[in-house]
């Protein structure tokens, strides 16, 4: 009885929690636009934004013979080639359709290129994040209590720039990304537990979804694979049992195969390709140099200078390296790739970013260590130690929204960066 009655207050705390969230994202994105004159047509407009979204009015609204007149795209042989992927629209897709029956019914227009269309995208981000949040959090209490898993997600919102690209810039990618790494992260130990199709299904979609919105995501399926091994005794183990189990392998390539097949037919019509690398001109021109210092303390949107937060989770992350406990070993291979595929980037600033974006995706598995610094010190007792880790968190919320509010991307983009700038965040 005593566990069922902890378990109704952990629902009943995490309800509260997902309303909170709901509303501060909200009224943090009508007060933006309210305060700044910024219509929502900049939710999805200009930016790479429109590259995603724009599959979606010339599908379902416009003559399908003009696929190769998008807006936002490149040249090729004549064609206007859209270089971004079809993920986020698939993604965004229903509540698109929804915005389209909305104004069809209200008499409004129906272009796909109204309010009520760029409103819905940004309702679709707020959905996504909040069902990642919720799967982080259930996935966290398999490891630490209910406050510090609700601290850990609670934070990953307030204090990184995964607030600004939720609720300020919502057809961007990346929180999209994140509920998909969630959603993996969160079945994958079922997948272990209860072995079959099923469950497999439930991680093969999220991945080969995650893949098509970003290719580096795929980087992913290591801790799906690596998912409990931090020994050699346990990697032969899952070795062994892959081995045993490799048509599923198999079922992943083929759920693979089938999330790719929209894009693919996309490419086939404006290249005459099915695989075709859409990033004409860009590429890893520092593989040999990374530019590591650049990504993480970088002026231009290092990690640890715009999301300090992520410093408490890296210190977690070591920790639990060397004591060999959750998941370190495939967290710690997936953050080192991804930090030296970022470095060796065209851009490894990734330019126009409020803060470093290319990491959101990745949140998901910071959360862990995260989570378990904050157990450990709410464990030892100490009022005073736990009292100054949470004031310092809270600093780092103020700091996180003070940065979305106030961050210009033709400041970031156009000019030489300046330290000075970062100061303007501390005037309110």
């Amino acid at each position: 009885m005593r566990k069922k009655e902890v378990a109704d207050v952990a629902k009943k705390q995490l309800k509260r929690f997902v309303v909170i969230v709901a509303l501060a994202g909200m009224v943090a994105n009508l007060t933006y636009r309210k305060t700044n004159h910024i219509g929502s047509d900049r939710l999805v407009l200009r930016t790479d934004s429109e590259g995603y979204y724009q599959y979606l009015p010339h599908f379902f609204i416009q003559d399908w013979d003009r696929m190769d007149k998008m807006h936002w795209a490149i040249d090729y042989n004549g064609k206007m080639l859209n270089v971004y992927t079809c993920g986020v629209a698939i993604m965004q897709m229903p509540f698109f359709l929804m915005a389209h029956v909305i104004s069809y019914f209200a008499d409004l227009e129906t272009t796909g290129n109204t309010q009520v269309y760029y409103l819905s995208i940004f309702f679709a981000s707020l959905f996504y994040v909040l069902i990642g949040l919720l799967l982080l959090y259930q996935f966290l209490r398999r490891f630490i209590n209910h406050k510090s898993a609700l601290w850990s997600v609670v934070l990953l919102f307030f204090a990184t720039n995964l607030f600004y690209y939720t609720n300020l810039t919502s057809g961007m990618a990346h929180a999209y990304s994140f509920c998909l790494v969630a959603t993996l992260v969160y079945f994958t130990p079922r997948f272990y537990e209860n072995t079959g199709v099923k469950n497999l299904l439930y991680v093969a979609f999220p991945l080969g979804l995650a893949t098509l919105l970003r290719p580096t995501n795929l980087l992913i399926v290591i801790f799906f694979f690596l998912y409990e091994v931090s020994t050699w005794e346990a990697f032969k183990k899952r070795l062994l049992f892959w081995l045993k189990h490799w048509y599923y392998l198999l079922i992943m390539l083929l759920v693979g195969l089938l999330v790719f097949v929209p894009q693919m037919l996309y490419w086939h019509h404006i290249t005459g390709k099915y695989i075709f690398y859409s990033y004409v001109g860009g590429g890893f021109p520092y593989w040999k140099n990374p530019q590591i210092f650049t990504v993480l303390l970088g002026p231009r949107n290092g990690w640890f200078v715009y999301t300090p937060l992520m410093l408490f989770s890296v210190s977690g992350l070591v920790y639990l390296l060397y004591k060999r406990k959750f998941s370190a070993l495939a967290i710690t291979i997936i953050m080192v790739l991804i930090i030296y595929i970022n470095s060796s980037w065209w851009c490894p600033t990734f330019s126009g970013a409020a803060g470093y974006r290319a990491l959101i995706g990745y949140l998901p598995f910071m959360a862990l260590p995260l989570g378990y610094v904050i157990h450990q010190n709410e464990l030892k007792k100490n009022k005073m130690l736990w009292r100054a880790m949470i004031s310092v968190f809270c600093l780092f919320i103020v700091y996180n929204i003070l940065f979305s509010y106030k961050y210009s991307p033709w400041l970031w983009w156009n000019t030489d960066w300046q330290w000075s700038y970062l100061l303007r965040l501390f005037k309110f």
